[in-house]
């Protein structure tokens, strides 16, 4: 299959042999995101990304992960523009907020109602740049994948492969209706259900021999596959790369 720009991350991914193609393109799409973010680019300083940057925010994981790659500058500036406009609002909400009566004691219970100031918060600490930006890659790659699969070559290339994670799997599988070219509709299902499944229980021999390697009866057996088993039945199930250490900025 020809290789061209938005096919190339696919093949990236399939060549990399991580347990998911879409676990590693994701990896790749964070770290993208991140890297445009607070990195050498320096698009925070651009006034209309930090436009976005103070509309949307971040999310909890990905603050730790800017703060983890490095660049304290670039945080801080970014924080002080969103700061303006978040106090600007909360302290609008909370001049309107009306504290709720207190509950009776022998009252129904029952959850209250969700005061305007709390679900703005929600709301508000809830949206994320960065993952916005990864949700539109990855949507892109999905999309792309389907459009790959009407080559013969690229179906192979599937099914020699060590599946998906669940995680992803799903999102296959809601897809698949919409995007998949007709001439795929029948090969899809009855070959990535089973590759998934077959994958699934591969990992699940090594995890079973990665624990036996801790009897003293196979102390000098051979570890075959199982070194890293934890992590990757982790990633098989819920996606990512729970052994990667923090994504940092590279010292200059």
């Amino acid at each position: 299959m020809r290789e061209q720009i938005d096919t190339m991350p696919i093949h990236e991914a399939y060549e990399s042999g991580d347990e998911c193609p879409f676990c590693w393109l994701e990896r790749q799409a964070e770290q993208s995101a991140i890297r445009y973010t607070v990195g050498p680019c320096a698009s925070y300083m651009e006034p209309d990304v930090r436009g976005v940057t103070d509309r949307k925010g971040f999310c909890r994981d990905h603050m730790k992960k800017m703060f983890d790659y490095g660049n304290a500058l670039g945080n801080a500036l970014i924080l002080q523009t969103y700061y303006v406009g978040f106090l600007e609002t909360l302290e609008n909400r909370m001049d309107c907020y009306e504290p709720p009566e207190k509950r009776k004691l022998f009252a129904k219970k029952g959850a209250p109602e969700e005061s305007e100031l709390v679900s703005w918060t929600k709301n508000r600490l809830g949206s994320c740049f960065i993952c916005d930006k990864i949700e539109d890659n990855m949507d892109r790659f999905f999309r792309t994948f389907f459009a790959m699969l009407k080559d013969e070559e690229f179906c192979r290339r599937v099914e020699s492969s060590k599946g998906f994670c669940m995680y992803h799997f799903i999102h296959l599988l809601e897809m698949a209706p919409e995007e998949l070219p007709n001439n795929r509709y029948e090969w899809f299902y009855k070959t990535v259900l089973p590759l998934t499944r077959n994958n699934l229980i591969r990992v699940k021999g090594d995890l079973d021999w990665f624990i036996e390697k801790f009897d003293y009866r196979n102390a000098s057996a051979d570890w075959k596959n199982s070194r890293d088993a934890v992590t990757r039945a982790m990633e098989k199930l819920q996606s990512g790369h729970p052994s990667d250490g923090p994504y940092r900025s590279e010292p200059r």
